[in-house]
């Protein structure tokens, strides 16, 4: 198996790649013309596995001074083999030299683990509509590290000190939130 760069011409096939394993209903999250203007930016942080044919991707995208691994994609039956943490580490690595401060991501609940394993520090991130917005939200036992309002709804950034999956719920309740993820950080 080799772990390198895409290339041009690799890039559609890898973005086909990524959206058969990630989002089988073709429903996409970033359109294609948004990847491809990135790539033409951040070409190194477009990074495949081949095996001869690409077997796992990851997709990071510069936002100031961090990368945000945007997807990362391998096939169902090579999972648990090393593939993700090797492509996880190259994008790391890529991002250092490109003297970016961290490297961050929304995990889905299934992959959480996983980056907790690669070194990844969790941060839980809770969107809550205005309306429903608690009156004694800063009370509620969490220690808020950031909080942005934006058109839709207040999103807080929550320091934790230790990994719990049920966290979510907890907060989820205490602030009637509409959705509550765990964000993951590895500084740099």
């Amino acid at each position: 198996m080799q772990i390198k760069r895409i290339s041009p011409k690799e890039l559609a096939e890898a973005d086909r790649f990524q959206i058969s394993i990630l989002n089988p209903t073709g429903r996409r999250i970033r359109k294609f013309s948004y990847i491809k203007a990135q790539y033409k930016k951040h070409p190194s942080l477009f990074i495949a596995c081949y095996n001869p044919s690409i077997v796992g991707i990851v997709f990071g995208f510069v936002k100031r001074e961090k990368v945000l691994l945007g997807e990362l994609a391998i096939k169902k039956e090579l999972r648990g083999k090393g593939i993700g943490l090797k492509l996880v580490n190259a994008l790391v690595k890529e991002a250092k030299a490109l003297r970016k401060k961290e490297v961050c991501l929304g995990a889905q609940p299934d992959a959480e683990k996983f980056y907790l394993k690669a070194g990844f520090k969790p941060i839980l991130f809770v969107q809550i509509h205005h309306k429903d917005i608690p009156k004694n939200y800063l009370h509620k036992g969490f220690k808020i590290e950031k909080e942005t309002n934006y058109k839709d709804a207040k999103r807080l950034f929550i320091h934790i000190k230790k990994y719990d999956a049920k966290l979510k719920e907890k907060a989820k309740k205490a602030f009637n939130a509409y959705d509550v993820i765990y964000l993951f950080v590895k500084k740099l």
